[in-house]
């Protein structure tokens, strides 16, 4: 058949992306909710769908974090409109299937739709092709008037006298933020609030996708606005109840199911166990539906594979968040600065840092860069209220664990490197540091030569060295220098203890300097219980009942804290001489008295 004979309709086939359907067999398994889940989203969104009395608005922006559910929603409501005899065409984007991953399909696939769910439509939208044979090189908008308006105008749809369903048509349009470039993703939404906007026709779109900062521009402009309602997948629906049902649901199916069901425990798996996994979700649901699926491995025992979804057994070859790290590994594919991205996610995750401006103070940084970093990142976490959250608990474990992350690894010894040498650089600039922000970075840090220098080149001063709190007791800032020496002399340098014995020296002359009347509630047996305590790993007050709490003012006969209200010298009474029992270990280190008293 030569294209001269090919008609209307035979022309639209071929223009179609038959994997976008909701119902097409390429999709195999689509997500859509689970049974008793997500019920007052849904009764939310056919609410909007259905009640045509005094309607304002004609798009729905269904958005939500990468993972929240969204594409199994539009799943459900396509399945929900189906059955209630709503018209319906809809069209999933899918990044990584080239068919369904632009835009040259989209109007010819859903006036396909429309065509065979419409009377009378198929008759004049292959009209309209046959009039027009080169209808699908247009732009979006002529495409659209084409085969979708002009149709339903000629049919007098939506009119009283009109043979057409009572309903509206509907557009589901799934994964928005997965079409290929985000100018033309913003396109199409401007020119479907456009074409709306100019019509009365009975259309409505619904519209799921990603809050990228570019879509909520574009929904945010006057012209989309106006039309607009949103909804978002937020802690409004909770998340959290849908979650734990459907893992519950899923944990007994397989109990019931698995061909390794007779070695289950029947109390498997501990409920704590249950709500760990919750917590871990976020309130997304693909962190649980990559459990379940990796769990449902007919060959393997789901117990085992359980724990190592938790860390208690060696991966191995197993790949438990293969689905979940695709994920985001293409989220931060498209971060326009990653360094600077990575730098920022590295501190705060590092640091245990989640305030926006303290980490712009800490790094340097000017006012609102924080958030304009991680602003490709909004799929997976939100600077709010000067507060980074993270939508996905499990992003830190995905970029701290080297395999799962690959070039976006975040190298804990490297980035403590960084931060120290940085905490260093700021410092010599006469910039205030927290001295135990930069403990934390050297305990972790690795001995380069850079470093060494940097360690060398520091002179505290009593105007710029700032301690975690200003009501600390002068104990208390001791031993958090005292800290600080015994993370420089864990740095092996490899040169005999010289840097260390240099800051040795500093940091004595220092002491007797800013705490002339202080010093001496420190003495030998305290200290050395501290580096013993530190050498095991054990930071508990067993290791050293006598020693006052970091961060508390507190004599050893006083029962509560002590609170300093100025910087002025501590003027509660010292530190009494504890009883030591004399079977202690002592560390080889000087005590700092005897640094001190030499």
């Amino acid at each position: 058949m030569t294209n001269d004979k090919v008609g209307g309709f035979e022309r639209l086939q071929m223009a179609v992306a038959s994997a976008a359907f909701h119902n097409s067999a390429q999709r195999l398994d689509p997500p859509k909710c689970h049974a008793n889940t997500r019920e007052a989203v849904l009764r939310s969104i056919m609410d909007w769908i259905t009640n045509n009395s005094n309607r304002q608005t004609w798009i729905l922006w269904l958005s939500g974090a990468a993972g929240a559910g969204k594409s199994a929603i539009a799943q459900s409501i396509a399945d929900l409109c189906e059955q209630m005899g709503v018209p319906l065409a809809s069209f999933f984007f899918f990044r990584t299937d080239s068919t369904r991953n632009k835009i040259k399909p989209l109007v010819a696939t859903l006036a396909y739709q429309l065509a065979l769910n419409v009377p009378g439509a198929r008759e004049a939208i292959s009209s309209a092709i046959e009039h027009d044979p080169l209808v699908f090189d247009r732009s979006f908008e002529s495409q659209f008037m084409s085969l979708v308006m002009e149709p339903l105008w000629k049919l007098g749809y939506g009119t009283p006298n009109a043979d057409t369903p009572r309903h509206p048509l509907v557009f589901v349009i799934d994964g928005l933020d997965e079409c290929t470039e985000r100018k033309v993703q913003e396109m199409i939404v401007r020119n479907i609030a456009k074409m709306l906007g100019d019509t009365k026709l009975p259309i409505l779109f619904l519209i799921a996708s990603r809050p990228e900062n570019h879509l909520t521009m574009v929904f945010n402009s006057r012209m989309v606005d106006r039309l607009l309602t949103r909804l978002a997948l937020d802690d409004k629906y909770h998340p959290d109840a849908d979650i734990l049902r459907f893992l519950k649901d899923k944990f007994l199916e397989i109990k019931e199911t698995h061909p390794l069901a007779d070695m289950i425990d029947p109390r498997w798996p501990a409920e704590e166990d249950i709500h760990k996994l919750v917590a871990k979700s976020s309130g997304q649901f693909i962190y649980a539906s990559v459990v379940i699926k990796f769990l449902c491995s007919p060959n393997q025992h789901p117990a085992q594979r359980l724990e190592i979804v938790q860390g208690l057994q060696p991966v191995g070859n197993d790949t438990p968040f293969a689905q979940l790290d695709a994920l985001y590994r293409h989220i931060f594919s498209t971060v326009g600065d990653l360094q600077g991205a990575l730098r920022v996610l590295a501190y705060s995750i590092l640091a245990g840092e989640t305030y926006t401006n303290v980490i712009e103070r800490i790094l340097h940084l000017s006012d609102g860069a924080v958030r304009i970093a991680l602003a490709d990142l909004t799929s997976v976490l939100v600077c709010q209220n000067f507060v980074i959250k993270y939508l996905h608990a499990s992003l830190p474990d995905f970029l701290l664990d080297p395999l799962r992350s690959q070039e976006y690894y975040i190298n804990p010894a490297k980035w403590h490197t960084e931060f120290a040498r940085h905490w260093f650089s700021e410092y010599k600039l006469g910039r205030v540091g927290w001295i135990v922000r930069l403990q934390k970075h050297l305990q972790n840090a690795v001995p380069t030569p850079e470093l060494r220098e940097d360690i060398l080149q520091f002179q505290p001063t009593s105007s710029q060295i700032n301690f975690l709190l200003s009501n600390l007791s002068a104990p208390s800032q001791i031993l958090q220098l005292f800290e600080f020496l015994v993370a420089v002399e864990d740095l092996a340098f490899g040169d005999d203890g010289e840097v260390y014995e240099h800051q040795r020296r500093v940091i004595i002359s220092f002491v007797k300097t800013t705490f002339p009347n202080h010093h001496s509630v420190l003495n030998e047996d305290e200290v050395a219980a501290r580096i013993v305590a530190r050498q095991q790993g054990n930071a508990s007050q067993d290791a050293s009942p006598s020693l006052p709490s970091i961060g508390v003012n507190k004599s050893r006969s006083a029962s509560k804290p002590q609170p300093q209200t100025s910087d002025a010298p501590n003027p509660s009474p010292p530190l009494k001489e504890p009883r030591v029992n004399d079977a202690k270990p002592k560390s080889k280190r000087k005590s700092l008295m005897e640094w001190i008293k030499g």
